[in-house]
């Protein structure tokens, strides 16, 4: 059974204001975190397809390999939020 990484923290849908203010709040609140700690950490947001989605051919193969890594947040349904340690 997989599992989600200890680096997770949400998923925010892009153009979902609240979503958005909390990532904003996140990421201001893991710099003033960063100011007053050694270790140094970052957030990092990938993009996933989620179903259906219209930008899907942009990263199918001709031969039909789809590259499920790389989704760039413009094309994303979804962001996972992550926080990890530099």
């Amino acid at each position: 059974m997989r599992t989600r990484t200890k680096s997770y923290v949400m998923t925010v849908k892009p153009g979902d204001l609240y979503g958005q203010f909390i990532l904003k709040n996140l990421r201001e609140s893991v710099t003033m975190l960063n100011k007053h700690i050694d270790q140094q950490y970052y957030v990092k947001c990938h993009g996933r397809f989620g179903k259906n989605n219209p930008n899907l051919h942009k990263y199918t193969s001709p031969s039909g390999f789809i590259n499920w890594r790389e989704c760039r947040l413009d094309d994303a349904q979804r962001w996972d939020v992550y926080i990890y340690q530099r």
